[in-house]
């Protein structure tokens, strides 16, 4: 999760303040997916196709077989439920993890820990059960935010099937901007559309994860913060399973126990945990609380596992996307008092490391940009291809109208800020980009032999 812009507000007359980003960012990692490649400063040679047409420094989401939308369809064949057509299940054996004979899956998602964040607490932290080399690698979806990637992990389904397609997106039909993880009209307070006709339980038109386990006999669990398991957007994704909220870790651990211990059968239950997004957000994802904090989760739920789960129970930790450290100096500050912005006929959706701009001439707002913003950020003017390879499938004529006519990408570690109301904040970590930090995702798996 996020919040847009910035109380520091740096502005010249008549245009945008903007500082040098990182011009030489080009991160050297190694990638696994399935098979192992170096990524350096010459594209992979072991990459899928999808990606080879884009900058080095860019990851796609994998939609073809290793995004967070395939663990889910994977989790669904794993339980014999039905799969949404046209998405292909991850595939856990060929990539060396076991699921046979594990009745009851609890799968773990960790907002904010990204893959790359989780190999830097592993440099000052050991653990019991899984050391680096036993951290698959998934990609999140596009954005690579909260809103977008936990629909589609609750939904098995990409951004464009789902309509969730950013954490603000032009939503005409209620008014204009909305932001999607609160659900309600941009500053409002929160789930306010419902007052507009808006029903969380019927916006999405495909069945959640727990409507498709419950077709098959298999009962769902959602556990998440006690400040969000009523909330529109909790209740859209626990459509068919069971919601129930927590105070902290021990308060999670006791109701996981609930379920695992008393639950006849097979049963699939998902932890969100979205406190560590929050430091990240505040002291940066290299930060001393950051770091510290997923250190101490992840050995909580190893002293659980180790405790109290039983062999037919496995447990799977992963994360909706990754975070990126964004130094203030390479903030880039706008606001409609710019000229840039004398086209456009709404403020931006998405957020800080993207944007949905929506402009009346495309074409005068793109140059406009482009000789403004373009050192600082991608400026793509979405086809049906890049449709496909940002949401997963071209976007009907609704959805294109959440996104408008021009998205911005952020290049390196900049990051592009509206003004919208003037009392937004800076943020030290953020997300929503295309860079490996972002979008690169562990998948772990936990289980008793």
């Amino acid at each position: 999760m996020t919040s847009a812009g910035s109380a520091f507000v740096y502005r010249k007359p008549e245009a945008a303040i903007v500082y040098n980003c990182r011009s030489d960012y080009e991160p050297k990692r190694i990638l696994t997916f399935g098979n192992r490649h170096f990524f350096t400063k010459s594209r992979p040679a072991l990459v899928s196709e999808e990606w080879k047409e884009f900058p080095m420094e860019s990851i796609y989401p994998g939609y073809d077989s290793s995004s967070i939308v395939n663990l889910s369809a994977a989790i669904l064949k794993h339980f014999g439920a039905e799969v949404n057509s046209g998405v292909k299940g991850y595939s856990f054996t060929e990539n060396g993890l076991n699921l046979e004979g594990i009745e009851k899956l609890v799968v773990f998602i960790v907002d904010a820990v990204g893959y790359y964040n989780l190999s830097k607490v592993l440099e000052s932290n050991r653990f019991k059960y899984f050391n680096r080399e036993d951290v698959r690698m998934l990609t999140s979806v596009f954005p690579s935010t909260t809103s977008s990637a936990l629909t589609s992990i609750f939904t098995a389904s990409v951004p464009g099937e789902h309509g969730i397609l950013g954490y603000l997106q032009n939503m005409p039909e209620y008014g204009g901007l909305v932001n999607m993880i609160e659900l309600t009209p941009y500053t409002q307070d929160r789930d306010n559309l419902t007052r507009l006709g808006f029903d969380p339980l019927k916006f999405i038109q495909i069945p959640t994860v727990f409507e498709s386990l419950k077709e098959a006999g298999v009962r769902g669990y959602h556990l998440t913060s006690k400040s969000f398991v009523n909330t529109g957007l909790t209740r859209m994704h626990s459509r068919g399973g069971i919601a129930r909220g927590v105070h902290g870790l021990g308060d999670m651990f006791e109701e996981l126990d609930t379920i695992l211990s008393s639950e006849e059968g097979s049963n699939l239950t998902i932890v969100y945990w979205g406190l560590i997004d929050t430091y990240g957000h505040r002291y940066g994802p290299n930060s001393l609380s950051y770091i510290s904090e997923t250190a101490l989760l992840f050995s909580a739920i190893e002293r659980f596992f180790e405790d109290r789960v039983q062999h037919e129970t496995a447990f799977l930790i992963t994360a909706d996307h990754g975070q990126i450290e964004t130094p203030r100096e390479h903030e880039v500050w706008w606001s409609k008092f710019d000229p840039v912005f004398e086209e456009m006929y709404s403020m931006p959706g998405g957020e800080q490391r993207m944007s949905y701009i929506y402009s009346l001439d495309r074409e005068k707002t793109r140059k406009k940009m482009e000789e403004e913003f373009g050192d600082y950020v991608e400026i793509i003017e979405p086809s049906e291809m890049d449709e496909i390879k940002l949401f997963g499938k071209p976007l009907t004529n609704t959805f294109r109208k959440r996104i408008g006519e021009l998205i911005t990408v952020s290049k390196g570690d900049c990051s592009l800020c509206f003004k919208y109301t003037g009392q937004e904040h800076s943020l030290k970590g953020r997300h929503g980009g295309l860079t490996p930090e972002e979008m690169l995702v562990p998948l772990i798996l936990l289980r008793k032999d």
